[in-house]
């Protein structure tokens, strides 16, 4: 059983604070139990409906009384201060898009361990409302503070002020969607979902060391933007660390790329720019290298290439392109298909990638809560999971919390980048 608890907004003078949330999750077909809050002063007699609400609602919370809690805070940046209450328009709600979707997707994920496992769950869902200042008070509540599992919230500027704030003993704070670095942060208590860059970069060095043979060569194409700078830049240690005998090359132009490779051997080139008048003449380069010249080129590219519009693929297939993710949805999977189709009931719409973010978040940290109680946060590096979205595979520091390292290998082929076969 899973009891959602409304958003709690703070109230401004005597004017009654509707929960927005409700309306934003009737508009997605969701109505979950809900309060509305009024306002001090407010002698409004309660309609004949709310006096019906509130005894069904008595009953539900005698009936869970009875039952051991797992208290959950889910915080997420619906925004709802800057929404009208009464008639949300559509801007209010892709607003609210990304929070709404991971709650929705989260809520499926608690719903499938209530009936995979009878697992009993309490749920209180608050705004952060994307603000640094709502997130430092929103941290001092009740719900957050008696709570076992804190969810969110999600950006990097609140991360920081929340855990700092909260000050939590108890419970873990789960930050589900940023991919900043742990180190950023230093809150022991936090863990990490997304993997962050050296987590790619160290993936990535392992498959390279595994391609590797005598007589073939690592040639890293460092260009002048961030991107580049912060996935090359360790990439070189971390191949020497995978195999130290790999011998590694660096360039920055055609000239220095033409120097470097080899007739002889795999040329496996890396491109760390996410640029896309940058990428352009080098991969005309490579692709020249390969067919007009017999050189063998193997590419490897930065992660979010994989967001990127090749425009056909511009010779990423001929080159064999690969590179790292933290997450694949694969439409085959049963899985993948069963949870679409609920999801699409449920909410008369498609689920996002935020949906499987909180389904996979629900699942596993959930799972975890019920299987293990207060004592679940001895167990989250204990197995890896394998989700519908991505994995888990979590390593512990004492500074900076835990960390997820499961990233896989994409390879472009088809017109898109999928799992190698």
């Amino acid at each position: 059983m899973t009891s959602v608890r409304n958003l709690r907004l703070r109230l401004n003078g005597n004017k009654w604070v509707g929960c927005s949330i409700a309306i934003i999750l009737l508009i997605a077909g969701c109505t979950p139990k809900v309060r509305v809050l009024r306002g001090p002063g407010d002698k409004t007699t309660p309609t004949t409906e709310e006096s019906k609400e509130a005894e069904k609602r008595a009953e539900i919370e005698s009936e869970e009384a009875k039952v051991d809690k797992n208290h959950i805070a889910l915080l997420l940046p619906f925004e709802l201060d800057k929404a009208n209450p009464h008639a949300p328009s559509t801007a209010d709600i892709k607003r609210s898009a990304l929070a709404l979707d991971f709650y929705q997707g989260f809520k499926l994920g608690l719903d499938a361990l209530v009936e995979k496992e009878g697992s009993h769950f309490k749920v209180n869902v608050l705004d952060t409302r994307d603000d640094v200042s709502e997130n430092a008070r929103v941290a001092k509540l009740e719900e957050v503070q008696q709570a076992a599992l804190v969810v969110g919230p999600v950006f990097p500027k609140e991360i920081q002020v929340f855990g700092f704030n909260a000050d939590l003993k108890n419970a873990l704070q789960i930050s589900p969607l940023a991919a900043s670095m742990p180190s950023e942060f230093n809150i022991p208590n936090l863990v990490t979902i997304t993997p962050p860059i050296t987590a790619h970069v160290n993936g990535l060095a392992k498959h390279i060391a595994r391609q590797y043979r005598t007589g073939d060569v690592v040639v890293l194409y460092q260009t002048q933007d961030a991107a580049s700078k912060q996935f090359l830049s360790p990439l070189k240690a971390a191949i020497l660390r995978a195999d130290k005998s790999i011998n590694v090359e660096e360039v920055s132009d055609e000239e220095g790329l033409d120097r470097t490779v080899r007739l002889s051997g795999k040329n496996l080139v890396v491109l760390g720019t996410t640029n896309a008048y940058q990428l352009s003449p080098i991969l005309a380069q490579l692709t020249k290298l390969q067919e007009e010249l017999s050189y063998d080129i193997r590419l490897f590219g930065h992660p979010n290439w994989a967001k990127l519009d090749f425009q056909g693929g511009v010779g990423l297939a001929g080159l064999r392109t690969y590179i790292t993710t933290s997450y694949y949805i694969d439409q085959s999977d049963p899985r993948v298909r069963t949870f679409d189709q609920h999801y699409r009931k449920t909410y008369g719409v498609a689920p996002t990638e935020f949906a499987y973010k909180g389904y996979d978040a629900a699942f596993y940290f959930g799972g975890l809560l019920a299987k293990y109680g207060a004592d679940y946060k001895k167990h989250v590096a204990d197995n890896r999971y394998d989700g519908l979205h991505n994995a888990f595979e979590f390593e512990y520091n004492p500074a900076w919390g835990y960390v997820n390292n499961a990233v896989s290998i994409l390879q472009y082929r088809a017109g898109s980048f999928q799992p190698l076969p």
